[in-house]
């Protein structure tokens, strides 16, 4: 059956009727029923960074609520593979890979339409995750929870690419201007962007300077997830945390770190370290930085263990800077800040 609607297909917002004859503009690629278009999204800056890799703080409780809210079949639904609700393989899922539920929720609507569909349909295919737009869906993907962690996984590695450096998978990369399938010439201005345009390499009908008005792309991703941000009480994340390697623990909000990995510093805001930048921010709820080590005559990393020349005794590298015993260092390879990161002797 098809399913009659009023809605606007064009960016530059040209109406299309609403009468007994108008039919809704259905995605070529993904076959659902297209959203009101919008000229609101910079098809170079989708959204934050934050927005796909924060949101650690919901909770199941929060995606199981929302879900009813929405008459969504997943409201109801237990995968049977994983024997959990899809409220928990939302959360659980992208939170073991630090990805948001909230972007999980956007990414499985604008793939199947789950979210606010009463019905299983494309529940195989729920995230769109081994669904090239040139073949079919690969069967090793299919079912929601295995779709969720394919997502989770596949989006992180995108971060995890653009991290150090590396352009994506498919040559998106924070600066560097790309053609889109649309085809547009994009350039990202942030990891989230460059992201999304890996994992679905359409503008879409969304943004501002182009796009295909027949494909909802990735700017439909952006334009769902900030309705949906809106029409639930999700929090800001404050009392978040963020696991730090450097401190090999979780910091608290507004702590920073300076990575061992490349000496920067980084800032946990909503559960989620900023980038990294030479400079200390100015507005620390507690601080681990590099110690100055006069028996090397260098700084070390947090948790580095030392055995001093002055007196031969241990000591290891703790938070905000200072240097606290650690006879125990020798033996068992900690001290009082955890694990030795890394061992000086005499």
């Amino acid at each position: 059956m098809k399913l009659r609607a009023c809605v606007l297909v064009m960016p530059v917002l040209l109406a299309v009727g609403c009468g007994s004859s108008e039919e809704p503009v259905v995605d070529e690629l993904t076959g659902q029923v297209l959203m009101e278009a919008t000229t609101k999204y910079d098809m170079h800056r989708l959204l934050e960074d934050a927005d796909i890799s924060g949101g650690q703080w919901i909770t199941t409780a929060q995606v199981q609520q929302f879900l009813q809210q929405k008459g969504s079949y997943l409201a109801n639904y237990t995968d049977p593979t994983w024997g959990k609700k899809a409220s928990a393989l939302i959360v659980e899922r992208s939170g073991a890979y630090g990805i948001s539920p909230l972007y999980m929720l956007a990414r499985i609507q604008t793939e199947s339409s789950l979210i606010t569909s009463g019905t299983s349909t494309n529940l195989a295919k729920a995230t769109g995750c081994g669904c090239p737009d040139s073949s079919g869906c690969d069967i090793s993907y299919a079912g929601f929870g295995n779709q969720v962690e394919c997502s989770a996984k596949k989006i992180r590695g995108y971060f995890n690419d653009l991290d150090a450096g590396r352009t994506t998978v498919s040559g998106w990369k924070v600066g560097l201007t790309k053609q889109t399938s649309d085809p547009c010439s994009v350039k990202p201005v942030n990891k989230a962007t460059a992201a999304l345009y890996t994992y679905t390499p359409w503008v879409g009908a969304y943004a501002l300077q182009c796009g295909k008005t027949t494909v909802g792309g990735s700017s439909l991703v952006a334009s769902i997830f900030n309705r949906f941000k809106g029409e639930y009480a999700w929090g800001t994340g404050a009392g978040a945390t963020c696991y730090s390697g450097t401190v090999d623990a979780n910091v608290a909000e507004r702590a920073c770190v300076q990575s061992s990995s490349d000496a920067l510093w980084r800032q946990c805001l909503s559960g989620v370290f900023t980038d990294g930048t030479p400079a200390k921010p100015s507005n620390c709820s507690a601080s681990y930085p590099y110690c100055a080590s006069s028996t090397l005559g260098r700084s070390v990393a947090m948790r580095t263990c030392v055995q001093s020349a002055s007196n031969s005794t241990w000591q290891q590298c703790a938070a905000e800077g200072a240097w606290l015993p650690a006879s125990s260092a020798p033996v068992s390879g900690a001290g009082p800040a955890g694990s030795c990161f890394e061992m000086y002797a005499l």
